[in-house]
């Protein structure tokens, strides 16, 4: 066994104690390639001319001695670095610090090329200057001293770490430590793949690796898509046009505010998505971007009410004195037309919706809402795909249909007919309940509730349910015009006739019934 001397550091990844690993003249140098895997139980792993020699052996001793049998056999001369390095590579004697450098020279050009996105450059920047790599003890190691150990003493160190802050936290989340974990990895693999300094990633090795978790996944349902829309109207125009935009197009927040008036097609009623707009994390810069793939960029249904807040947002700003052209971002300062942070609309989001005593939701999870509200019960799942400008069918449900406009508009409809006429009942649901045809009882108990504002319990059925039918042939004069012939239409030209009749009177909301509109 080797003379050197036996640290704590070293015995701590082991159950022996220290006085009994001393009192056995066991060192560092004899722990060195060995690793506790279970019971009595020790995996040796050697990197030797670009490969691996592994073996498993019961023992702490046995494993000590098996350890120096093989390192005496192999070629002393690659003792050292126990890495499959030569003199002719012009990049041996980097240290890690250098390597770094050059790491993240590698990622500005792939950024300038387009093969690498604003904010994971930034994120990678960001991860190099905390702490967690900065204190690290290893950017001043020459890349090929670095071993499994030193890697593995890295990982520990990430776990020990104390919140810097003030705070009731007494540990940080795996999701933090991820990050500089997450970099140093993949920058071992840039020495390994692109340097050719290294035959095997150290970091590969290491037990207990930190792992991303993704938060939970709220979202709105549509009891709470109902409130906000409601609230949503005592807002200001800028806030009130997001928000609807928002929760009926699914758009990435960084897509809606990167829209011009240009990109609206008021024919066709749609709105083409081509660019967006994210924030340096590193310089605080806005940046305006091409999207990601081919496929994020596409041309969407939009409704005809969120076009009118368009409209009454760019009125708004014409009468304070602010000049708007077609080729502006929609959304703008108050003073004039240039952009602003993305974290200004986050914190309007968060004060709206805790004023509504919601916990405090981020704003993407107005696009979860929104792709879940569109994902229930029959949808055609490639134009949900395609509105929401995902790549790939499977990240929808892995199911495949044909997609248009047309089936885009359809989910434009389902959207519309559940929070904008207040009720969740289609327009031909509304005319079936007029005439006594409609037979699902539940919906209609709810509707003459949501009228009356009743509970159910006080509900005089077929007085109050005149009452209500009275009120539909007021609010919708095509009902009773419709009711003659009723008897001579089956449920499919119904279906049909008021397919038809959609644009007319998408428009008009039914509201509670009171002493106003009774009459």
């Amino acid at each position: 066994m080797s003379k050197s001397k036996l640290t704590k550091e070293v015995i701590e990844r082991f159950s022996i104690t220290f006085n009994k690993a001393k009192s056995l003249g066991i060192t560092d140098e004899d722990l060195k390639y060995i690793y506790e895997i279970g019971p009595d139980k020790f995996r040796i792993s050697i990197r030797f001319n670009g490969s691996r020699i592994t073996e498993v052996v019961y023992g702490l001793l046995n494993a000590i001695n098996r350890k120096w049998e093989i390192l005496n056999s192999l070629n002393n001369s690659n003792q050292k670095n126990d890495v499959a390095t030569t003199d002719e590579n012009e990049f041996v004697n980097l240290t890690l610090k250098e390597g770094f450098e050059k790491f993240l020279l590698y990622r500005e050009s792939r950024l300038n090329n387009k093969n690498l996105s604003q904010l994971t450059y930034d994120k990678d920047v960001l991860a190099y200057r905390s702490r967690f790599i900065q204190d690290s003890g290893l950017l001043d190691k020459k890349i090929i001293d670095i071993t499994v150990d030193d890697a593995q003493q890295y990982v520990d160190y990430l776990f020990s770490a104390k919140p810097l802050n003030d705070t009731n936290k007494e540990e940080l989340s795996e999701n933090t430590i991820n990050n500089p974990y997450q970099l140093i990895h993949k920058t071992f693999e840039y020495f390994r793949n692109k340097l050719k300094i290294i035959s095997e990633n150290p970091f590969d090795e290491v037990d207990r690796k930190p792992k991303y978790k993704p938060k939970s996944r709220n979202y709105l349902d549509n009891v709470d898509i109902h409130l906000v829309l409601d609230k949503v109207n005592n807002k200001n125009i800028r806030f009130k046009l997001l928000v609807n935009l928002f929760l009926e197009t699914g758009l990435r927040i960084e897509e809606i505010l990167a829209i011009k008036y240009s990109d609206i097609n008021r024919n066709r009623c749609t709105l083409k998505i081509v660019r967006a707009l994210v924030k340096s994390r590193l310089t605080n810069e806005l940046i305006v971007k091409d999207l990601k793939t081919d496929g994020s960029e596409r041309e969407i249904s939009i409704s005809e009410y969120t076009l009118t807040l368009v409209d009454q947002y760019r009125y708004f700003k014409e009468q304070c004195g602010v000049l708007v052209s077609n080729d502006d971002f929609i959304f703008t300062s108050w003073l004039d037309q240039e952009l602003i942070s993305p974290s200004k609309y986050t914190a309007e989001w968060r004060e709206f919706i805790c004023s509504l005593g919601y916990e405090e939701l981020p704003l993407r999870v107005i696009r979860h809402s929104a792709a879940t509200f569109m994902l229930q019960g029959e949808t055609n799942i490639e134009a949900v795909k395609k509105r929401f400008g995902w790549s790939k069918v499977s990240t929808v449900l892995g199911v495949y249909n044909q997609s248009n406009l047309e089936e885009d508009r359809k989910l434009l409809n389902k959207f519309e007919e559940e929070f904008r006429n207040s009720l969740g009942l289609t327009y031909t649901e509304l005319y079936r309940i007029s005439v006594n045809r409609f037979s699902n009882q539940r919906k209609i108990n709810s509707f003459i509730q949501y009228m009356l504002g009743k509970p159910i319990e006080k509900i005089n059925y077929l007085e109050d349910l005149k009452i209500c039918q009275e009120y539909l042939f007021r609010l919708f004069p095509v009902f009773k015009k419709i009711s003659n012939i009723d008897h001579l239409l089956d449920d499919e030209e119904i279906d049909t006739i008021f397919e038809g009749f959609k644009k007319v009177y998408k428009k008009i909301k039914i509201e509670p019934l009171n002493k106003n509109n009774l009459t």
